[in-house]
């Protein structure tokens, strides 16, 4: 008896490495989301407000991101990025504009999902500076 049931308690654990592993495996087998598609699904889940009216195309917006962590790459400051005279690269087109502390908000959106690891430090200068 004794041995039956520890045939089926060795059978059950096995069974239960088997199941956990196979799920561990079909996590790493799901492909992960796009960071553009991550970056357009937080801008439609916080809408920027200056944007009501008219705001930037996907293509216009998405040329953004790659720019933004290249520099913070480099060690620039999100006050860099956004200089008219530095960086250049404050969200604004011909046709459009944002307001800056909506432009702060899309810049973390995208930081998130293109760069996370600078993510932190944009948040802290974001909030050392007052801003956020």
């Amino acid at each position: 008896m004794h041995i039956r049931t520890a045939a089926i308690a060795v059978l059950a654990a096995g069974l239960l490495l088997t199941a956990c592993g196979s799920d561990q495996a079909e996590q790493r087998a799901k492909p992960s989301r796009a960071p553009s598609d991550e970056f357009l699904g937080a801008i439609v889940d916080h809408p920027v407000h200056s944007w009501d009216d008219k705001g930037p195309t996907q293509r216009e917006l998405l040329a953004y991101p790659p720019k933004w962590c290249e520099a913070l790459k480099q060690g620039h400051s999100v006050d860099y990025l956004f200089s008219a005279a530095q960086g250049r690269l404050y969200p604004i087109g011909e046709d459009w504009g944002t307001e800056k502390s909506d432009a702060y908000q899309v810049l973390i959106m995208a930081v998130k999902a293109y760069c996370p690891p600078y993510h932190g430090r944009v948040v802290q200068e974001l909030r050392d500076s007052g801003v956020y």
